[in-house]
């Protein structure tokens, strides 16, 4: 369609985000994809219960959405914040405990020449170019609102002890997409050589836009780098809030030759020296608190400690489901060897060679062959979802594309796993009796089952859609599995299937975070009645074909049975 996202192989971009010094738990999420050129920074808001989960529900509700190519993408963008905010304000009223959650974000989507920003809060969006950094997105915020109309300058804005009040956010009360005063969505033009930078206040309230432009310059054309510097420059500050950087940048957007680091950490562009603008800490100063409501502080305050262990547990789930989102992250940099895969070369081959912790970083592709998966070696696609298994011309059509059997400590990371006519899928992934993880893969056209668990197995799925499977999206038999952040739709729909999960009674898994489309209230019906109330509880279900209705906006809600 004249309107869908195209691949963005000619990007580069990088992502961390960190709890910062002085938080135990992180509230911010973020969530990058090459591969369909989507980019969002989602910040819980705090003081408020369940700031995690609310984020965690916006991000599962934005990729849901805006990774179907159905409307203009602006379009999609606005609609997805909408969702994503109804869905918030709905689960709250089913939990007394999460009453009042939400979050703010900036969603980014880009297609070839332009980007389709969606905005809500204070996180926000710079555009960097010709030495330039231009701040994109306004505040929703009494004092964001002073400093843009240059009635407060932007490092007396950074100091004044309002700046973390919000008077927008994504949660607090239902809106429709094209509500006023809600919603903050545009295209903008994205060249070639300029750069984009998302981030939570967790930056900005800490670094200044100077030292912003300066640091990204210094390190352009290494994505991995600029968001650790910018995140090292906030803990430098103080690091009193969580902190989170997208980063993405055009293929011309490289470093000019006449910046260079000079020693005690100064920046120098002609001999000029720019020294990092941060915020002095004074000790007089009030320490900073987390985001607040304007108009619903008070009344939040209560419960705030009575769900501090719900956002500690959601921290904890997207820590451990965000490896490929995260390229700073030091997880990322296991000990061993980096073996790189070319498009002309076999990933079966080189993974032969390679020992345990080492990281095969595949480049995009179309790689027609089967994986079998080695102890602690990890399988990157460089590119999330741009490289591409299928089975080779003389596999059966029963065969898997990919097979863990007998082995620990092996992940699969951004690859997409494709069955079709001319090359029939019987399993995408096959798990026996080994401890895996799959990490932002996309399994689609399997006959038989998307992925299979079982063998006493322990696998992981995180962040992964599973679609268009004539086979299950999920067989799970005597093994435990943990599904968190994925998107399963349209699963299950062979004669001789016909259920889009299949999970024995001696299964057990740990179901949250997901969303699921297109599927009916029986789908889990081989599990208890306990695991079952969970499963309603802490995912988004959509209307099952049935009771669906006709507009062209599917509204997702908890499954309550």
């Amino acid at each position: 369609m004249s309107h869908s996202m195209q691949t963005a192989t000619a990007l580069r971009a990088a992502a961390d985000t960190h709890a910062g010094l002085q938080r135990d738990v992180n509230e911010d999420r973020i969530h990058l994809d090459l591969a369909r050129g989507l980019f969002v920074v989602i910040d819980g808001v705090g003081g408020h219960p369940a700031g995690g989960r609310a984020a965690d529900i916006a991000l599962a509700m934005v990729r849901s959405r805006i990774e179907r190519d159905t409307w203009p993408l602006v379009d999609r963008v606005r609609e997805a914040i909408a969702i994503a905010n109804n869905e918030i304000h709905r689960a709250a009223v089913l939990r007394p405990e999460w009453n009042g959650m939400a979050c703010v974000l900036t969603v980014v989507a880009i297609d070839e020449t332009y980007a389709a920003v969606g905005h809500v809060g204070d996180t926000r969006l710079y555009k960097l170019r010709d030495e330039r950094i231009d701040k994109i997105t306004r505040d929703h915020s009494p004092i964001g609102e002073r400093e843009d109309s240059n009635e407060l300058s932007e490092f007396e804005a950074m100091h004044h002890p309002r700046r973390n009040e919000v008077y927008r956010d994504v949660g607090s009360d239902p809106h429709e997409p094209d509500d006023p005063e809600f919603i903050d969505a545009y295209e903008i033009a994205f060249e070639p050589d300029s750069a984009l930078l998302l981030c939570s206040d967790g930056l900005t309230d800490l670094v200044h836009s100077s030292c912003l432009r300066d640091i990204v310059r210094r390190f352009a054309g290494r994505p991995d780098q600029v968001v650790k510097e910018l995140i090292d420059a906030a803990n430098a500050a103080g690091g009193k809030d969580n902190i989170s950087v997208v980063y993405v940048e055009g293929d011309r957007f490289a470093p000019p030759g006449d910046w260079e680091a000079r020693a005690g950490g100064e920046i120098t562009r002609r001999g000029e020296t720019l020294r990092p603008i941060l915020e002095s800490r004074q000790q007089e100063e009030t320490p900073v608190g987390r985001r607040t409501n304007v108009s619903r502080a008070a009344r939040f305050v209560a419960i705030a400690v009575a769900v501090a262990s719900i956002s500690l547990a959601a921290d904890r789930l997207w820590r451990a489901g965000s490896v490929f989102q995260r390229p700073s992250n030091p997880a990322v940099a296991v000990a061993g060897a980096t073996i790189a895969v070319g498009p002309t070369e076999s990933i079966a081959a080189v993974l032969q060679r390679a020992a345990a912790g080492s990281v095969v970083l595949v480049e995009p592709g179309e790689y027609r062959e089967t994986l079998k998966l080695k102890d602690g070696v990890r399988i990157v696609s460089r590119v999330p979802r741009a490289a591409t298994i299928r089975l080779s011309g003389t596999a059966s059509e029963g065969d898997a594309a990919v097979v863990a059997a007998g082995v620990v400590g092996a992940e699969l990371a951004g690859f997409r796993i494709v069955g079709d006519a001319a090359t029939p899928l019987g399993t995408g992934v096959l798990i026996t009796a080994s401890q895996t993880s799959l990490v932002d893969i996309e399994v689609t056209g399997a006959a038989n089952a998307a992925i299979v668990v079982d063998g006493m197995s322990i696998a992981t799925i995180l962040a992964s859609d599973v679609h268009d499977n004539p086979g299950a999206a999920l067989t799970l038999r005597a093994a435990a599995a943990r599904l968190s952040h994925n998107v399963f739709v349209r699963n299950g729909t062979s004669e001789h299937v016909r259920r889009s999960f299949i999970i024995d009674e001696g299964a057990n898994p740990l179901i949250t975070g997901n969303v699921f489309q297109d599927v009916s209230r029986d789908i889990f019906g081989d599990l208890s009645d306990g695991v079952r109330a969970a499963l309603g509880r802490d995912n988004w279900f959509a209307d099952p074909p049935d009771v669906r209705s006709t507009s062209s906006t599917t509204p997702v809600r908890p499954g309550r049975w």
